[in-house]
This record gives structure tokens, C-alpha cells and sequence, in this order.
């Protein structure tokens, strides 16, 4: 399966220095590109990233499949 584009947010927590908190769900990084890549290759990439920023949980996925049209 080839995937044409893809867009990773990686979300946690973050301090605010100014008011002294800690922000919760903040995106902290995001990897996107439009360079298609086949699908084992990004698992690739998320495995990368799971294991760089220390996401191993509650991870989800937004996936839209166009029908491929004949005329």
C-alpha cells in the first residue's frame, strides 16, 4: 500500500513558565510530509518517532482512502 501523504503530531504535557503550569495535550512536534512513501516504510518512521519521544500509548489514526476513479 503506498500513502501519499502523512502528518505525525506528537502531544504531551508542557510547562509555561509565565504562569507557572503544567499545559496538558500540547502538540510538542510535528512530521508531515507530501513525498508518498509505501506504508511499511512509514511504519518505519512511527516506530522512530514512538521510540524517540517516548509515545508508546494512546496513539491514533485518521485514515482517508479515495476510490480510484476509471474515466
Amino acid at each position: 500500500m503506498y500513502i501519499d501523504r502523512y502528518k505525525v503530531e506528537i502531544k504531551g504535557n508542557k510547562y509555561h513558565e509565565k504562569t507557572d503550569k503544567k499545559m496538558t495535550d500540547q502538540v510538542l512536534a510535528t512530521y508531515e510530509s507530501n513525498d508518498g512513501m509505501n506504508i511499511k516504510k512509514l511504519m518505519n518512521v512511527l516506530e522512530e518517532l514512538m521510540e524517540n519521544h517516548d509515545a508508546h500509548h494512546n496513539i491514533s489514526f485518521n485514515i482517508v482512502m479515495k476510490q480510484y476513479d476509471h474515466d
